[in-house]
């Protein structure tokens, strides 16, 4: 087996649980959002849960770990129960904010691991023979990393992205026309939204890649705080997807954890 097979699968591995638990947390808090305006749909259709079997759907797990980009079961909630914009915009704001808070308990998480047992920063590439407080940093790492990508990919102003519901809950119903334009144009916006998320980061060997330089950049915020050092970031396939075949990526993901 091939090093960058390899080193995929083991991503794979250490990135699965906090895909899982990123998913879970984000549906479950729309639908425990929709639930406390008073919509029974949720509960009904078995969405107020914490079972991920409930929450992930299988063709956006794998997409996400074979493709980089995937998605979750999206929770339904009825408008003539949730009808005011102002709480569907909390509804669809509850999934990526949830991502954000779980972001900053995973990582005071790693903070406490590294303090107590700093031979965890001995390893900068994840593998299986790493110690267990090796594979528990990298495992807490890729979940930190996952959720923040989870938080800013959510918050897109792109339909049916969350941060467009929450746009579209606030502002529709006094500022319509915008909306209706982007109701009569999705077609436009989709491929304006591929090109710019998509190609042109490949075209540019990441260069110009910016959703990749938003979640970078709240990746390093959110770590300085939090753990007190920077972060290794690594996802199955997200660099490569958002940055091209970049040859300072491998150097990046080998550099040393280092306290500073």
């Amino acid at each position: 087996m091939g090093s960058g097979v390899a080193f995929y699968l083991i991503l794979v591995v250490f990135a699965l649980p906090g895909v899982l638990l990123g998913f879970t947390v984000h549906e479950y808090c729309h639908a425990l959002a929709a639930t406390a305006f008073g919509d029974p749909l949720p509960r009904r259709q078995g969405r107020l849960s914490l079972n991920p079997a409930a929450q992930v759907h299988p063709v956006g797990l794998v997409m996400l770990l074979v493709l980089g980009f995937g998605f979750a079961r999206p929770v339904q909630f009825n408008p003539l129960v949730v009808r005011r914009g102002s709480q569907r915009a909390l509804v669809a704001a509850a999934g990526p904010l949830s991502n954000l808070a779980l972001a900053a308990v995973l990582g005071l998480a790693i903070r406490l691991l590294t303090s107590l047992d700093p031979s965890s920063l001995a390893c900068a590439i994840p593998s299986f023979a790493d110690t267990a407080a090796g594979a528990g940093f990298w495992l807490l790492t890729e979940a930190f990393f996952i959720n923040v990508i989870l938080c800013v990919f959510n918050l897109l102003p792109i339909p049916p992205m969350d941060g467009y519901r929450v746009l579209e809950g606030l502002l529709r119903d006094r500022f319509p026309h915008p909306f209706q334009l982007v109701d009569r144009n999705l077609g436009g916006i989709y491929l304006v939204a591929l090109l710019l998320l998509f190609v042109v980061p490949q075209l540019t060997n990441g260069t110009v890649s910016p959703i990749y330089d938003v979640i970078s950049g709240l990746y390093a915020d959110l770590a300085r705080p939090l753990v007190g050092f920077p972060l290794p970031g690594a996802f199955p396939n997200f660099q490569y997807l958002f940055q091209g075949p970049n040859p300072a990526l491998a150097r990046a993901l080998t550099a040393p954890c280092a306290l500073t």
